[in-house]
């Protein structure tokens, strides 16, 4: 258990209340009076342990009776160490004068566990002594209400005010007597707090020597410079000692949230700063990134808010950011009338012609249709026809054959008996003779017709190609027009999304000309949550021949969240952006340029 001996604070009873009393306060009663005048004997004995006043408000919530609590004494060590309380030795008469259970001057451990979830940057090892993890930087542990505000701060909006850190609750607590408290610091070392104080002028000399040490530089900052063209923001120590060197600075990085209204609360004040030391060119310096959580008050009065207001998110910086990153791209700030994307605007009157013009098209695809099956029917009529003239011609010339081949019997027969029989004979020849001559203009008659039939299918085949190639055309001009009317939709849906983002406040204009490429981002509060901030990002290609009819497939867009929480919220956007441009298709084979920015 750790304990602090020497305490700024007491608390006093002064008739039915209790008051807080410092040790300055009653010291200056003993320089003035005399310690043994009898205004510093009426409230000698009156000093009782401030630390077991809070435990036993917080443990029963009552105020405590003087019996209750532990008496202290009032010591005036000016001359070696400054005044202080500590408590009543003991003695016969008053054995059990010492400290409650809980008190944060008997157990210092106890109190920063206490006090240890309340905030983002100190843990407690498994020894009980608080871990700073404030330069790491991490993310909240739990949830926040919205510390920052977008745009804007109205004269409401300027009185609010952040809360203070872990080391500005742990000063307030001990006040000096802090220095006797052990901490562990992101380098895994454990020091007195004492031994990480420095002034101003010592901490020249610790960066002078190139120590990069962590340490808490103290003094009183003279002013807040207005940002250099680095983008950086320096805060200057007042500087004690006459030294050559430039006074001690703390530097604000370009990307960070403060701008230099936020770091004004600082000018001509008393503070300490965590951090760690660098020597930049001809002047030592300490990154701040965290007012509550770095600075520390040493002068701040009795009951006196956390001067800390909410950063404002400069909707300037995000603009300049977002240029920056797109010219990279060869992007070029423009403006544009949300009016002027109107081309599917002012020909969506030609939406019902197109749909007249489908409706009379497909129903001349089905007169073709019915057209193209009767024709079919025919042909396959005529095909039936052509089979039969086959089969019927096939059997006239079998007829034929049979009577040849009787003829030709018949002639062998009669020069053998041609004395004979005549003229018997001579009349059934001319009888198969007359047969023969009509099957063969029964056979000629029918190849006539067979040889109609063939025609008649070949034509009737042209013709069915012929309604198919309309029927291929019909249906072509169906699609394209389809088509030329989705795209009409699609472009007034795309007008209506860009003019809807266009009439947004917050909203930035960008052209690639050598892509035929519009950019629109807008900034904004996410509906969901007030505390995250939404960018979307819209990509258009438009139509070579005219910039403000765009090409409806070509539409992509991207969205990204970042908490307006984050300190570093403008690298986060830059970054944020950097990551989402590289993988966007129509910026994929552009080459991008890079800039360096330096504190200068």
């Amino acid at each position: 258990m750790s304990s602090i001996t020497s305490m700024q604070y007491a608390i006093r009873k002064n008739g039915s209340s209790w008051e807080k009393e410092t040790a300055e306060r009653i010291l200056r009663i003993r320089e003035k009076y005399g310690k043994n005048s009898k205004e510093y004997r009426g409230v000698k004995e009156s000093f009782y342990c401030y630390g077991c006043y809070l435990k036993w408000k917080e443990v029963y919530g009552n105020e405590p009776n003087t019996s209750d609590i532990p008496l202290l004494t009032h010591v005036d060590n000016t001359k070696v160490g400054g005044t202080y309380y500590r408590l009543r030795h003991l003695n016969e008469k008053n054995e059990e004068n010492k400290h409650n259970e809980g008190c944060c001057f008997n157990d210092s451990k106890g109190y920063s566990k206490s006090i240890s979830n309340s905030f983002d940057c100190m843990d407690i090892d498994t020894k009980g002594i608080p871990h700073l993890t404030i330069l790491k930087k991490n993310q909240p542990k739990k949830a926040k209400n919205n510390r920052f505000s977008t745009g804007k701060r109205d004269s409401a909006e300027r009185k609010q005010h952040q809360s203070f850190g872990a080391l500005q609750e742990i000063y307030n607590r001990y006040n000096s007597a802090w220095t006797e408290l052990i901490v562990k610091t992101e380098e895994d070392k454990n020091v007195k707090i004492k031994d990480l104080l420095f002034s101003s002028s010592e901490a020249i000399k610790v960066a002078q020597n190139h120590q990069e040490d962590i340490l808490i530089v103290t003094g009183v900052i003279k002013k807040v410079e207005n940002r250099n063209n680095g983008g950086y923001i320096n805060i200057i120590f007042k500087e004690k000692d006459n030294i050559p060197l430039p006074s001690f600075r703390l530097s604000v990085s370009l990307d960070h949230i403060y701008n230099e209204g936020d770091l004004k609360c600082l000018e001509n004040r008393n503070v300490g700063c965590y951090g760690r030391t660098r020597y930049n060119k001809n002047f030592a310096q300490m990154e701040l990134f965290s007012l509550p959580n770095q600075i520390v008050f040493f002068d701040l009065k009795e009951n006196e808010p956390c001067p800390f207001t909410l950063p404002v998110i400069d909707l300037k910086r995000v603009e300049h950011i977002i240029t920056d990153t797109l010219s990279a791209h060869k992007a070029v700030s423009t403006t544009a009338d949300s009016e002027g994307f109107s081309y599917y605007l002012k020909n969506q009157e030609n939406i019902p012609l197109l749909e007249k013009q489908i409706e009379q098209t497909i129903m001349k695809r089905e007169e073709l249709l019915q057209e193209k099956e009767h024709r079919i029917k025919v042909r396959d009529r005529d095909a039936t026809e052509k089979e039969r003239l086959i089969i019927q011609i096939n059997n006239k010339k079998d007829e034929l054959v049979t009577i040849k081949n009787t003829l030709e019997n018949k002639s062998s027969f009669m020069e053998r008996v041609f004395k004979i029989f005549k003229i018997n004979e001579s009349k059934k020849i001319n009888s198969l003779l007359s047969q023969k001559e009509i099957i063969e203009e029964e056979i000629n008659n029918l190849k006539k017709e067979f040889y109609i039939k063939s025609d008649n299918i070949v034509d009737t085949e042209n013709f069915i190609k012929h309604i198919e190639f309309n029927i291929v055309d019909t249906q072509t001009r169906i699609s394209t027009t389809l088509q030329i009317m989705d795209n009409l939709k699609q472009g007034l849906k795309i007008e209506k999304i860009w003019r809807e983002v266009l009439e947004k406040e917050n909203c930035y204009m960008y052209y690639i000309s050598t892509a035929n490429l519009w950019i629109a981002v807008q900034i904004s509060k996410a509906v969901y949550n007030s505390s995250i901030l939404e960018t979307k990002c819209l990509f258009q290609s438009h139509y070579e021949d005219n910039e403000m009819r765009f090409y409806p497939p070509k539409i992509q867009s991207i969205t990204f969240n970042i908490s307006s929480n984050d300190l570093m919220i403008y690298q986060k956007i830059r970054n944020e952006l950097n990551n989402r441009l590289r993988h966007l298709p129509f910026l994929k084979k552009m080459k991008t340029t890079k800039k360096t920015i330096v504190n200068s």
